[in-house]
């Protein structure tokens, strides 16, 4: 499975597998969301498919997670 989380603070999405510590399924690493910095997308059973959700969001900058790198 994969997630994207969009990061409307600096204009970025990253593509990340469920299991990554900064992933956490969906959650991320926060006890809480307050929503103000940004969403996460998902889940995708296919990384394709998070590829294209990431690339359509239209974020300045757009990549994989440096640490689960899907």
């Amino acid at each position: 499975m994969y997630f994207v989380y969009e990061n409307w603070t600096h204009d970025r999405a990253r593509i990340h597998r469920a299991e990554c510590g900064f992933c956490n399924d969906g959650k991320g690493t926060q006890s809480a969301d307050s929503g103000r910095n940004g969403k996460w997308h998902g889940p995708y059973e296919e990384r394709d498919l998070a590829f294209r959700v990431a690339k359509n969001l239209r974020r300045l900058d757009t990549k994989s997670c440096g640490t689960c790198s899907p």
